[in-house]
Parts: C-alpha cells; sequence; structure tokens
C-alpha cells in the first residue's frame, strides 16, 4: 500500500521516479561545479575531493566479434524482473511513459 492516502501505487511511483530523474540532473550539475571550480570544494559540513583512479573495462563488442564462441560458452540467460509503467491519458488509452512525461499528463 502506499504511503500517500489516496494515491494509487503506480502513480506515487511515477512521480518518484520523476523526482530521481530530478535528483540526477542536479547531482551532475554540482559534480560539474566541483570539479570546475576548487573552491567550491569545502562545505559547512562536507569536502568533496576530486580523485581520479584507473578501471579496467572490457569491450564486450570487439570481444564478441573476435572471439563468438568463447564468449557465447560463458554467456548465460538470467531472469530480471522489472516493473514498467504506462500512462493513462484523459480519454483512457494507454501510453507509454515518455509519452506520458512529454504530454505532461502524468498527474
Amino acid at each position: 500500500m502506499s504511503d500517500r492516502p489516496n494515491v494509487p501505487v503506480p502513480d506515487e511511483l511515477a512521480a518518484v521516479r520523476e523526482q530521481i530523474k530530478a535528483l540526477e540532473t542536479r547531482e551532475g550539475q554540482l559534480k560539474q561545479i566541483l570539479l570546475t571550480d576548487p573552491e567550491t570544494r569545502t562545505g559547512a559540513s562536507w569536502i568533496a575531493e576530486v580523485k581520479t583512479v584507473t578501471q579496467e573495462r572490457t569491450d564486450i563488442k570487439e570481444l564478441r566479434a573476435m572471439h563468438k564462441d568463447l564468449v557465447a560458452e560463458y554467456t548465460f540467460p538470467m531472469q530480471v524482473t522489472r516493473v514498467v509503467l504506462s500512462g493513462i491519458s484523459d480519454d483512457g488509452e494507454i501510453v507509454s511513459a515518455r509519452r506520458m512525461r512529454t504530454t505532461g499528463d502524468s498527474q
């Protein structure tokens, strides 16, 4: 059940996802400020440190192209459960979440 009375669970989930997207956008903006302006890295309660690390990545596309059989030997199916939201337009039509966001019918 939803913690908010009279708000259906799918509607609350859509609102939460919208808030997360807005927060991730703001996080990106704040990171950019911290990277470009060292003077902004000290706050009242937190200090931001910029660290550079080296990571190794595998180019799976190239690996598949060069060693198709080897990749197939170590590839396995995995079941994943997702919750996919679709919108309900003003006229009752089921539409994609993307279309709902662009038309502003999500409320």
